[in-house]
């Protein structure tokens, strides 16, 4: 009978030992899925779960000399005479028990955050760890799911309510943050303390680094390091990264934000004859050295055979097939390069990988690089090969000394002197590297850098180079608007697609590639070019590394402000990505609270939406109008009208199907799935390249959440509405408000043309900024043309009150101003009242013309997007006023906008 009972008191035992286990199974199942939702940020961020248990098991046996004696949680003897050997003895020490799954635990969760950090883009290792460190807090009751939402969703306040003496110096968009933060019980009366404690706030804001200051009055001591965090994501979003950095540094260790050089050795060593190892191609890296460096200290080289390295392109495909057949039955090492170039082959790479690694020599190994698509929603690569490799993404710095000094090391004393001019080469192959570190490192900052990315690499600055050593040898002089041309429209300008990025770095080159070089004329400031007599190679470099001011936006002809504007465009991606992820709570109970969050949106936007306009009565109302003198203005208005219809016919039908979906009445279909999605995020539904919601593509272009475009839609119908009722003409028209501004435009041109008999292929606009700041001031038409409200400008600002002193009048309209620098973090100030002039397209203006003068010195051409996302929204050309050369503006990356982002 005693032995009838043995298995289930043993299996009795087994429970209640598993039991005290469950922390580490509750700490590996939220490591599992954070892993396997990566994928949405990055198509090569996919991961299989048996990677992810080599990965465990291995984060299990490092434990090492970390723990202590080993716990004996199950001795069992059995017997047959007493007790104690036919019974279980279970011998547990509690606080043994508990050190060793803390150990466990933290063991598992660096080995699996190292193994996925090793193939994250920099930019994106920051996001994963902070979603990593949120989901921990709040899945072990640390961290409060709702005070979460505030930092990763920065609330706003719909009745923020009047800022009293804080207008005078905090930006407008920041107050109804601040007052959203007063429905956490720390923050309450926050808004008031500001206000009462103004001057304190306002020294604290100007800061340049406020994370690491002290808060004004008992706020430093009352704020946790995590609700300072929250303060900062609404006051100092420029600032929040580094915070971030250092309370997950706090909170999980140095190890999570600070990573080890890359170690070639340590990747191999976690390969196998069945793992591929997958290298991701970036500028300036080139991963075949650490295979063959490694591969050489293993006994394998090219020279005895056992390395082979394929530069994959066309009819390289049948001998990789081969050569990875060979060594995977004799061993080898094979490296297979370039393989996005080859994305209709790959999958079958992929099978012969599965075929041969049934029964390949231990010594076999296949490494595979690839460049990563310009999307991060796209695949070039099969789904089950990244799923099983080893990926390494190792970026070279991006700072501009590293670029610098790194495109110096493509030359060496012998090349230079082997020119017939090796002084002027010296110079200008300086100034040549300079530039190439210029264009590469200006990237970074987003748009404003420039508007697409472009692929500049080492290849294009050693052409420019070769073509720069040729000329100088077969000319008398320096042939300087020759090399610009060459560098700048066919060997740089060759990747450049938009006609802006085009003429910034034409006039990169106009500044760069200049005969001041020779007598140490400024690349940058603080940062001359060297006296060529006088330095040798070494001397360069000596001079790159010691010389170099701090890396500023200045380096790039930027004004301040765009580093405050990439670090607070990082933070909002950073955050936008955890709620994509779905990483912002950490818990997996909330499913209803977002169900609520969900129906509380759905029924709010439909009780806002905005009646469909009656089409056929505006038509006959308009009809006898269409043939006068604001006829083109009328086709504008019914055409936005039609196109307003079909939004608001979209979006009450997909809600109501929506709402028949929650309540059972309709099957859910992707099409909701989508839009609960977008509702959840608040984010215009339709954004996400792969959503099937129709929201995004019969709306305007916008970068706005959902909560924003929502109310921006609602004052476009008003415009609407206020303009159909009699069809009066706005005086000024609200621009941004507009589905097609361009056509509005278009229209003042035709009423201009038929007043005045031009052609109208032979008009064109240009513009003069009035000094007018209120839409209310002006109280009468504009004279051949329009006046137009709402836009801001990026990179700098129009001066107001006494700082416009310098007034003309156009037409009857007074305009004043010119362009002055940006105040430091106001990023995209508002714009005055704007005349556009329709006027006839002439080579050259009479001095009595009160016309600009295209490529007149002191006109600035701006162009004129409708979103910060510039290129593809690019609308017209803006003629403004400058007291300073253009290529400033040019190289800071000034254009106006129709809308921002908030």
């Amino acid at each position: 009978e005693r032995q009838s009972t043995l298995p289930k008191k043993t299996q009795a035992d087994i429970l209640v030992t598993s039991e005290k286990y469950r922390s580490v199974a509750n700490r590996s199942s939220l490591l599992f899925f954070l892993m396997n939702d990566l994928v949405k940020i990055h198509t090569y961020y996919i991961y299989s779960l048996a990677a992810f248990q080599q990965v465990f098991f291995r984060g299990m046996s490092s434990l090492g000399s970390n723990e202590k004696e080993p716990v004996k949680e199950n001795m069992i003897n059995e017997g047959e005479n007493d007790d104690e050997q036919n019974g279980t003895d279970v011998k547990e020490n509690s606080v043994e028990l508990s050190e060793r799954c803390s150990f466990l635990r933290e063991s598992i969760t660096l080995a699996v955050f190292n193994y996925i950090r090793r193939g994250l883009f920099e930019v994106d290792k920051l996001t994963v760890v902070a979603m990593l460190t949120f989901k921990i807090m709040v899945n072990d009751g640390k961290m409060d799911a709702h005070e979460l939402d505030f930092l990763v969703q920065s609330k706003i306040s719909n009745d923020p309510g009047n800022m009293g003496p804080l207008h005078e110096w905090l930006p407008e968009s920041i107050w109804p943050k601040i007052k959203a933060l007063e429905n956490l019980p720390r923050f309450k009366g926050l808004g008031d303390s500001m206000q009462s404690d103004s001057d304190d706030w306002n020294a604290w804001f100007d800061i340049e680094k406020a994370e690491t200051a002290a808060l004004p009055g008992d706020y430093e001591k009352k704020f946790t390091p995590f609700e300072k965090l929250i303060l900062l994501r609404a006051m100092r979003p420029d600032r929040l990264m580094n915070s971030l950095r250092m309370f997950i540094g706090d909170v999980m260790g140095k190890d999570y934000v600070m990573q080890k050089p890359f170690n070639m050795k340590s990747a191999y060593e976690e390969t196998s004859n069945k793992t591929p190892t997958f290298f991701v191609l970036f500028a300036g890296v080139d991963p075949t050295p650490w295979v063959e460096n490694l591969g050489r200290g293993l006994g394998i080289s090219s020279e005895n055979k056992r390395f082979v390295n394929i530069s994959m392109g066309q009819g390289q495909e049948a001998p990789a097939e081969a050569i990875v057949r060979k060594f995977a039955k004799e061993g080898g090492w094979v490296m297979l390069q370039n393989c996005h170039l080859m994305s209709s082959w790959v999958p079958q790479l992929e099978r012969l990988l599965e075929i041969v690694a049934e029964d390949a020599h231990e010594d076999f190994r296949c490494f595979i690089s690839a460049e990563p698509p310009p999307i991060a929603s796209w695949r070039n690569m099969p789904e089950s090969l990244m799923q099983s490799c080893i990926k390494v993404a190792n970026e070279a710095p991006a700072d501009i000394q590293s670029n610098l000094i790194r495109a110096w090391d493509n030359f060496s004393e012998e090349s230079i002197s082997s020119c017939n001019k090796p002084t002027e080469l010296k110079a200008c192959l300086f100034s040549l590297c300079w530039f190439h570190a210029v264009v590469c490192g200006r990237r970074r900052f987003g748009q404003q850098g420039w508007s697409r990315k472009y692929s500049f690499n080492t290849g294009d600055l050693v052409i420019c180079s070769n073509v720069l050593r040729s000329y100088l040898d077969a000319n008398p002089v320096v042939p300087w608007d020759d090399l610009r041309y060459i560098f700048g429209e066919i060997m740089y300008g060759g990747h450049i697609t938009d006609a802006w990025d085009r003429r910034t770095c034409s006039t990169y080159l106009q500044v760069y590639q200049d005969p001041g070089l020779f007598n140490g004329m400024e690349l940058a400031p603080g940062f001359k070019s060297p006296a060529p007599n006088n330095m040798n190679y070494e001397d360069y470099t000596t001079y790159a590394e010691s010389s170099m001011p701090p890396e500023s936006p200045l380096l790039f002809g930027l004004h301040p402000n765009a580093e405050i504007g990439y670090l607070t465009n990082s933070t909002d991606d950073l955050f936008f990505n955890i709620l994509v992820v779905g990483g912002g709570d950490g818990s997996s109970g909330d499913d209803s609270a977002k169900s609520d969050v969900v129906r509380e949106t759905m029924s709010n936007l439909q009780d806002k939406l905005p009646d469909e306009f009656e089409m056929v009565s505006i038509t006959l109302n308009a009809k006898p109008l269409l043939l006068g003198a604001s006829g083109p203005y009328i086709v504008v208005a019914l055409q936005e009208c039609g196109r307003m219809n079909v939004l608001l016919r979209e979006i009450k039908k997909s809600l109501s199907d929506l709402d028949k979906g929650l309540k059972g009445q309709l099957n859910m279909s992707q099409e909701m799935e989508d839009l609960v999605t977008a509702l959840k995020i608040n984010q215009w539904p339709g954004r996400n390249p792969f959503s099937k919601c129709t929201w995004e593509k019969l709306a305007w272009s916008s970068q706005k959440n959902l909560a924003a475009q929502f109310a921006d839609m609602i004052l476009r119908v008003d415009q609407l509405v206020s303009w159909t009722k009699e069809f009066e003409t706005p005086k000024s028209i609200w621009l941004p408000g507009l589905f097609n501004p361009s056509s509005y435009l278009t229209a003042s041109q035709q009423v201009t043309a038929r007043k005045t008999g031009l052609a109208l292929d032979k008009m064109t606009i240009e513009t003069h900024v009035t000094s007018m700041w209120d839409v209310s001031e002006v109280n009468a038409y504009a004279e051949d043309g329009t006046y137009i409200h709402g836009l801001f400008i990026e990179g700098a600002r129009w001066p107001k009150g006494e700082e416009a002193s310098d007034t003309y009048v156009v037409s009857g309209t007074k305009c004043a101003g010119s362009l002055f620098d940006s105040r430091l973090k106001e990023l995209i100030p508002p714009m005055p009242v704007i005349y556009v002039k329709a006027v006839p397209i002439q080579s050259h203006w009479e001095a009595s013309s009160v016309g600009f003068l295209r490529g007149d010195p002191e006109i600035f051409e701006c162009p004129v997007y409708t979103t910060s996302f510039r290129g593809p929204t690019y609308i017209f050309l803006a003629t403004l006023k400058s007291d300073v050369p253009p290529s400033k503006w040019v190289l800071g990356g000034v254009a106006l906008m129709l809308q921002t982002d908030n």
